[in-house]
Parts: structure tokens; sequence; C-alpha cells
């Protein structure tokens, strides 16, 4: 990854005097070293950090607003957070963003549909729903559609997992609906159990194969 501008965000209620910290392995978890990030209004933190790591690992820390090596501090529990997703989200030209919450752990579903060229210039559009057992997934969610290239497009949905959930496997599913010239082609996954991990899941390799395949008039 080359250096990059990356925007963390996270909404936390802390006490009076104090903050939120980003802390990194790349500065072997030093406190020292931390990045005090800056309140907004309703207890928003943000901080703009330019990186260069090609994937690094962080968590969000609880400390003193002068001096986080003042006093105890407080470590969010749960494992650490990774940079994995960044792979998918830099192609996108747009800003790369972080939004992360308390002791919860990110796991983003992605497929990349790359194109082929033809005189066509109609892009035909995926219908993709992730639905589960997930406390976020209490209704279907619907996935977001980013055009990376002119002919390659990223289709993603970002899961906020609760402590307890990244425990144990959890069963989830896939629906697509997809255009094939003048009729659609709906596909429905089976039923699969996925531990929390901190690399994107790939619907394609890990979900999709051996999926009913239903044709649409």
């Amino acid at each position: 990854m080359k250096e990059s501008q990356i925007f963390f965000t996270l909404t936390k209620q802390v006490n009076y005097g104090e903050a939120l910290y980003l802390v990194f392995d790349f500065t072997n978890w030093d406190l020292t070293k931390a990045v005090r990030m800056e309140c907004s209004m309703n207890d928003h933190w943000s901080k703009v950090i330019e990186i260069s790591c090609s994937s690094f690992e962080y968590k969000y820390v609880i400390g003193p607003y002068d001096n986080i090596i003042q006093e105890d501090v407080v470590w969010e529990e749960g494992p650490n957070r990774s940079s994995e997703n960044l792979k998918l989200l830099e192609m996108n030209q747009s800003k790369i963003q972080l939004d992360d919450v308390w002791e919860k752990r990110n796991l983003m579903f992605f497929l990349l549909d790359t194109k082929q060229k033809s005189k066509s210039k109609k892009n035909h559009e995926h219908d993709i729903l992730l639905f589960g057992q997930a406390k976020a997934l209490n209704s279907p969610v619907r996935f977001t559609k980013c055009q990376l290239t002119q002919n390659t497009e990223l289709y993603f949905v970002n899961l906020q997992l609760e402590l307890d959930e990244i425990i144990n496997p959890k069963e989830v599913q896939i629906y697509m609906k997809v255009q094939l010239k003048k009729r659609y082609i709906e596909m429905i996954s089976k039923s699969i159990k996925l531990n929390f991990r901190n690399s994107p899941v790939n619907i394609c390799q890990d979900i999709l194969q051996d999926s009913k395949y239903y044709l649409l008039k």
C-alpha cells in the first residue's frame, strides 16, 4: 500500500479530561507514540493519519487528554483491528475511511465485478443482500456499489460484530439477482458458518459456490 491518508472515526463517550487514542503495531504498541483523536459534537472522534505500511494492526485506547502515560489507560477488548479492508477500499478514488465502533469488529463481504469490453455501454446492476444470525443482520443488508475503474465495480457491505459474535461461528447467506441480457438470474447461497477474521470475505469464493440458481422470466 502506498502512503495514504486514512480517516479513522469512532463514536464513544468518555469521562471529562479523557480522550480516545489510536495505537499501532508498527510502533510496537508504544503508548508514548499513541495518536490522540479529535472530538467533535456528540462524542464523535476522528483523525486523519498518513500511513505507508502495506498492512498494519491497531486498537483504540482511552486515556488522559494531556498525557496518556500519566495514569492507567483502558484498552478496548477483543482482537487487534486490521487494515486488510483497505486493500479493497484504496482502489476507490474517494477518501479512505474506517468507521469503527468501540469494542465491535468490522467484517467486510465483497464481490468484484469485472465487466468484459463490449459495444453496449449499459452497466447492469446487481442486487445483493446479506442475511443471517448476527445482530447487525436483524434485517437483510444490501451491498453498496463502488465504481473502481471503467470496467470494474466493487460491491461490499460492512458488518459491525459484537464481541460475543466473533467468538462463535455465525451462519450467513447471500441472495443475488443478476441481469443477463434481458433476463434475470437469482442466486441463493448455501448457509455457511463464518468465524470472525480480519481479512475481507470474497463472497464468490467463500459463499456463492454450490449456490442454487433460478432463471426468472
